[in-house]
């Protein structure tokens, strides 16, 4: 059998298969029918083989592309993610996470789908951690200052409760002319009080626990204290140093007399009926004002200093003095500069005797005071029995009664 038997062949099979008989007729001719064959054999895209089994490419078929294919399995391998892969949550992630379970499940409605199981996230270790470890609430500078307020308040405590803090003992030093007494109730201080009561005054006394206030004004209110300290001693005791100023001699005022010491500063402040208590008085200088605890204001100072000068030389001669209980100073009534130059002292004697002597140099004045106290301690001017006057002035003293 040819080639164009077998084409008639399986063309009129194929017609026949393909046709109904009402499309095909008897009276058709076999041209119409290869060219059928023919035609449909050149249409067709399949293939047949012994099988009757389309043989080729499934691509071709669907007219499906190759990336598709490539695509379709990575956006499902993507999408299939381990279920125990931590996740955020947050509301983006929840709502890509839905959606990409929507497109696996071809968008099944939202009433049939299954709830999205929500995972949470486990803080690490280090966070509990600190939430358990909080900070201690007090700092190293807290708990100095809270330590120091302790020992202050403990301090205070035992200064105000302690016996050794009272007033048993007073050790004074240095006053002669104010007794003990008297400076005690200048310091205000009395038995069984308050060692702190007094202390006062800037910082550097109150650490050294001094009595700088109370000095203060015992200072200015009575002018024989030149200088005082007071200090704590524990226990119970309380050290007062003292530096007086010494009364050297009076000045008339128009109100009276008035005490100076060497430096001029006015001690004490009479009226005349005192005249018989007052001594050694300086007269004929001119007083302008004399104020208590301040230095007296005076014209003729010039002739102040002199007479100062005179009345420390007899002191010094007292002082040197060995023998005889007699003092010169003490028994110097007056001391009397003139505008001449002449100095006039008034004495009383041993006997008690008023004796005046005249002077008229201050360039030996120290011996002349010597020389004088020792003939007021020897036995022949001491037999005097009245009042008379010794001139200096020359170099062989006379003496002439009244």
């Amino acid at each position: 059998m040819d080639d164009n038997e077998l084409d008639r062949l399986f063309g009129k099979d194929s017609e026949s298969e393909g046709m109904t008989p009402d499309d095909t007729g008897s009276d058709a001719p076999d041209s119409d029918g290869l060219e059928l064959s023919e035609a449909s054999s050149d249409d067709n895209p399949f293939t047949f083989e012994s099988g009757g089994e389309p043989s080729g490419n499934i691509a071709d078929v669907y007219d499906l592309e190759d990336d598709n294919i490539e695509d379709e399995p990575q956006d499902d391998i993507a999408e299939d993610e381990p279920e125990d892969k931590e996740t955020d949550l947050t509301e983006e992630n929840i709502g890509e996470e839905s959606e990409s379970k929507e497109q696996r499940s071809h968008k099944v409605p939202q009433n049939e789908r299954p709830a999205p199981v929500k995972k949470f996230k486990r803080k690490p270790v280090e966070d509990n951690a600190k939430e358990f470890n909080a900070p201690f609430p007090l700092s190293v500078k807290s708990i100095v200052v809270i330590c120091l307020a302790l020992v202050v308040v403990v301090m205070v405590i035992l200064i105000a409760f302690l016996p050794a803090f009272r007033v048993k003992n007073a050790n004074i030093d240095g006053n002669v002319v104010l007794t003990d007494m008297e400076i005690l109730n200048e310091v205000g201080l009395e038995y069984n009080a308050h060692l702190m009561s007094g202390v006062s005054g800037n910082v550097f006394d109150v650490i050294r626990l001094n009595y700088g206030k109370t000095e203060e004004k015992i200072k200015k209110e009575n002018p024989y204290i030149e200088d005082i300290r007071i200090t704590i001693k524990l226990p119970s005791t309380v050290d007062i140093r003292v530096r007086e100023r010494s009364k050297i001699c009076y000045i008339k005022t128009p109100d009276g007399y008035a005490a100076l010491d060497k430096d001029g500063i006015v001690l004490e402040l009479s009226s005349f009926d005192a005249k018989g208590d007052v001594g050694p008085v300086i007269c004929g200088l001119n007083v302008r004002s004399a104020e208590l605890g301040k230095p007296v204001v005076i014209s003729n100072t010039y002739d102040y200093k002199k007479a100062i000068i005179v009345l420390g030389a007899i002191l010094a001669a007292d002082n040197a003095s060995v023998g005889g209980n007699y003092s010169m100073f003490e028994n110097t009534s007056e001391v009397r500069i003139l505008p001449s130059g002449y100095i006039f002292l008034t004495i009383y004697s041993p006997s008690g005797n008023l004796i005046q002597i005249k002077l008229d140099s201050l360039e030996t004045i120290s011996d002349d005071m010597a020389w004088l106290l020792y003939l007021f301690n020897s036995e022949g001017i001491d037999k005097v029995s009245v009042d008379g006057a010794l001139d200096m002035t020359d170099d062989d003293p006379i003496f002439k009664e009244y």
